[in-house]
């Protein structure tokens, strides 16, 4: 087990932050090796779960940026004692650096352990970690310009406006194994559209989607999963009549439309094995001259939306968790939503960051 010294602290955060920075692997704590080769079990003695704390605090608050997907456990032995296994993913946002006690190093791993990673090595890390952002956007970019255009995945009501919510995993443009659609379609009440009563589940080209029709036939909302593990979901009819001349987006309507669905888009990434860190990314599309209906009233003396498209800031899921979580890290894209209404922030979030809107 790595001690409580400096130097131990210091060893064990340059062995899980190399993993990471590189192509991930186990490390397993209470084990004798030579020349990189393990020789023999050394079982652990002491409390497990102490002993699993105080590695999850060192490796959360050691590692800048935070590791996603970190998981140990600790194994018993027949014999007696425990050993610590520790599954470190390889990092879709690197470089990763060890920051307690005063240290600032990055490190990466080959065949003969960790070391310290060179300059022309940091370079090559971070211009590779801008290029996967940079594809995110391109993607989002992409699919945007075709569901404006009329080219979504099926026919479009076209009136009153759009709501597009993207979920992009960084390792979307990786070499993660693609997400197939027959597991995908295992998991469609998950995957169920935006304010939709029902739906029609079905494979496609691109993956799965399950759609909700009007009487026209033609969609009011749709989920898309892609085989790169992205979602796609789609809603009109965002912006209603309040008044002849008035148009209306509901904030209220607008909450429940992501937070009812966001924990169970990701628990269906989650269950198809889809890693994380995944990119929320919302869009309005079709809203100029609306404005905003704050809780039960409509302000009439609100500045009107002043374009078309409203591409609400990007917002980072590191790892899955719990509800509050995802509202957390959602925060800032309701917070620019409600600056086009004149507001510092949404009025519908605690101190804490959790969703708390007002009730009916």
């Amino acid at each position: 087990m790595y001690g409580r010294s400096d130097n131990d602290t210091k060893e064990f955060l340059k062995d899980v932050s190399s993993f990471a920075n590189t192509s991930g692997g186990h490390l397993i704590i209470g084990m004798d090796e030579a020349a990189g080769i393990a020789t023999a079990i050394t079982p652990l003695s002491g409390d497990p779960d102490q002993d699993l704390q105080r590695l999850e605090n060192l490796a959360r608050d050691g590692i800048e940026p935070r590791i996603s997907g970190l998981r140990m456990r600790a194994l018993p032995i027949s014999s007696g004692g425990y050993v610590v296994v520790l599954r470190i993913p390889k990092s879709w946002t690197p470089p990763h650096r060890v920051s307690a006690r005063n240290s600032n190093r990055i490190y990466g791993r080959n065949s003969a352990g960790a070391y310290e990673f060179s300059i022309d090595e940091l370079r090559v890390i971070f211009t590779s970690s801008a290029a996967v952002l940079d594809r995110v956007r391109a993607f989002r970019a992409e699919r945007l310009a075709r569901i404006a255009s009329g080219d979504a995945i099926v026919p479009l009501v076209q009136n009153r406006g759009r709501l597009v919510v993207h979920l992009v995993p960084i390792s979307a443009f990786g070499l993660s194994s693609p997400v197939e659609p027959g597991k995908a379609r295992e998991l469609q009440e998950l995957l169920s559209p935006i304010d939709s009563m029902g739906y029609s589940p079905r494979v496609n080209f691109d993956g799965f989607s399950n759609i909700c029709t009007a009487t026209d036939s033609k969609c009011v909302s749709y989920t898309q999963v892609f085989r790169n593990g992205a979602i796609e979901a789609v809603k009109v009819r965002v912006v209603s009549d309040y008044q002849p001349e008035q148009l209306l987006i509901s904030t209220l309507d607008f909450d429940r439309w992501i937070f009812e669905k966001l924990p169970k888009y990701l628990s269906a990434l989650q269950r198809l094995e889809v890693p994380t860190p995944i990119v929320l990314m919302i869009t309005l599309q079709g809203v100029r001259g609306a404005r905003l209906g704050v809780a039960f009233d409509i302000l009439d003396d609100l500045p009107k939306i002043d374009r078309d498209v409203l591409e609400l800031p990007e917002c980072l899921i590191e790892q899955f968790g719990p509800d509050v979580d995802y509202q957390r890290a959602a925060r800032p894209a309701f917070d620019a939503l409600w600056n086009t209404g004149g507001f510092v922030r949404s009025k519908h979030f605690d101190s804490t960051g959790k969703w708390a809107p007002p009730s009916r």
